[in-house]
């Protein structure tokens, strides 16, 4: 009977769509979008008008950050061109909707905000299942990327796995004396899977929003503590900054160890006396090897046609002819690209080449960053000799990066406005001759640019200040858990226009919301 009136008395209609949303969230754009409206339907519910009304009065913080949403609305209707598109002011429609339902919501209690993180928890949870359902049972006849194992964008889903963590790393350290021997180590389990996740799931930006997290974490810890744990922690810190920065040089160190070649005295025939081609024009390397050295077309096609059912000349499901791979693959292993190179490769090495994979260490450091590091290293110097970025995710980026620049240089009042970035973009990559192909032409991949881009200087620096204003003003950075949030999130939009995405800009402004109209952080103690 108890149990039945604490259920009923922190029920509301408001909260049960709460739920329903985090419920969702890691699994369909399209249920979070139904949801939010939803949300903000059930905002009206619970309370009358007038009660409503007065606690809006006092309390309209998350009305400032649904004012992004009318620097949209003004910048498309003033600066509309033919060209114009509404899609983006579809895509900030969140900035009205999600800050609207909180600011009329019933208020939550801490035990609704600890069952509404719970349940999050748990919705991570499932959808990593089904990510590794999609992963060992669902990939087909083709190479089923791993970022592709999540319901939801991989990068968007690694926030996701960054604030679970956290939560549960908070929640075990305010309730450490509290817990059962078993509670801690479920927690300290978890704790670890999700963490497993992220770096199996191999976001960039991720992985890099959650090294600033993990930064800040400890930096945060230090602060807090005396004695000698403070200089253990200190020393943690000096390890955390420079242990990536030693992993990373020494990956870049590696890559850039390229074999030098005799072009007077290299072999031009093969065992077999067929002759070999040699493009000395061509930098693409593989593990310091030059890939278009050392190929004799005829005897590959011969051999590899007897150990593989797949065609030398057929294109494969990355959408490139699997001779390409071949080639890089074989470069990868120090192999002449001939008929006694396809003679001692294994059956994993066939199987390998028929994914896709150009490199042997996708295979055999698959589970490690190395090789998506290694990726963009390798983008980065394809890039820097031949100035073409095309399908290179990394090298698209620095493209659209300096693009974005430029428009802003020429911009830096008002942008070129909503709607408009598309049209502006083409002129500008055309205007300096990108390389990029023109069906890869896209905004940056940084919030800050897009928004000098589309706002300039004066609109970028008004929505920062609309986002951190509420937070000073709530005193809600004294919650460790929200600044942590805020500061993964913050440099992941360095990477990515998180807020211009269906995924990222619900994500972000839901739990943004929830902890600034929320403003003690005891929601996270077990047993109140």
């Amino acid at each position: 009977m108890q149990l039945t009136d604490k259920l009923k008395s922190n029920f509301s209609w408001f909260f049960a769509s709460l739920l329903l949303f985090v419920a969702v969230l890691p699994f369909s754009q399209a249920l979070v979008s139904i949801t939010s409206g939803i949300l903000l339907f059930s905002s009206f519910l619970d309370e009358p008008i007038r009660v409503k009304t007065e606690r809006i009065k006092n309390n309209n913080l998350p009305l400032l950050v649904a004012s992004v949403f009318i620097i949209y609305l003004l910048s498309y209707l003033i600066l509309k061109r033919p060209e114009s598109s509404a899609y983006d002011l579809q895509k900030s429609l969140f900035f009205l909707i999600i800050p609207l339902a909180f600011t009329i919501g019933k208020p939550l209690s801490n035990v609704q905000i600890r069952i509404l993180l719970i349940v999050f928890v748990v919705a991570v949870f499932g959808a990593t299942i089904v990510a590794w359902f999609n992963w060992f049972f669902n990939r087909g006849t083709t190479d089923f990327a791993v970022h592709k194992i999540t319901l939801i964008s991989h990068i968007r889903f690694s926030f996701q796995l960054i604030l679970v963590f956290w939560i549960l790393v908070f929640a075990l350290k305010k309730n450490f004396y509290s817990l059962s021997l078993n509670h801690k180590l479920v927690i300290i389990v978890s704790t670890f899977y999700f963490l497993f996740f992220l770096f199996f799931q191999q976001s960039l930006t991720g992985l890099i929003a959650f090294g600033a997290s993990t930064f800040f974490f400890t930096v945060y810890s230090i602060f807090k503590l005396k004695g000698r744990f403070k200089w253990i922690l200190s020393s943690i810190v000096v390890i955390l900054v420079l242990f990536p920065i030693v992993y990373l040089g020494g990956i870049i160190i590696k890559f850039y160890q390229i074999e030098k070649v005799d072009q007077q005295n290299i072999e031009w025939t093969t065992l077999q006396g067929n002759s070999y081609s040699h493009d000395f024009n061509n930098p693409t390397v593989e593990n310091g090897r030059y890939v278009y050295l050392y190929i004799c077309d005829d005897e590959l096609r011969t051999e590899w046609n007897k150990i593989s059912k797949i065609n030398y000349d057929s294109i494969i499901s990355t959408g490139y002819p699997l001779n390409a791979s071949l080639i890089r693959y074989m470069t990868s292993k120090g192999l002449r690209k001939d008929a006694e190179g396809v003679k001692v490769l294994t059956k994993q090495d066939i199987l390998n080449i028929e994914k896709g994979y150009t490199n042997v260490i996708f295979q055999k450091k698959k589970y490690s960053p190395y090789p998506r590091i290694y990726q963009t290293v390798w983008e980065y110097y394809m890039y820097s000799k031949t100035g073409n970025p095309s399908y290179q995710s990394f090298s698209q980026r620095l493209e659209f990066a300096k693009t974005a620049i430029a428009i802003i240089k020429e911009n830096l009042w008002f942008g070129v406005g909503a709607g408009n970035w598309k049209a502006e973009f083409r002129k500008t990559f055309e205007k300096n001759n990108s390389k990029l192909d023109k069906e890869l032409y896209a905004s940056s991949h940084n919030q800050y640019l897009n928004y000098m881009v589309k706002f300039g200087i004066p609109g970028f620096l008004i929505i920062m200040f609309l986002l951190v204003y509420p937070v000073i003003k709530s005193k809600s950075y004294t919650d460790p858990l929200f600044l942590t949030f805020l500061v993964f999130m913050f440099a992941a939009n360095f990477g990515d226009s998180n807020f211009e995405t269906h995924m990222g800009s619900s994500f972000f402004l839901f739990f943004y919301c929830l902890f600034i109209t929320n403003k003690n952080n005891n929601y996270l103690i077990f047993g109140n």
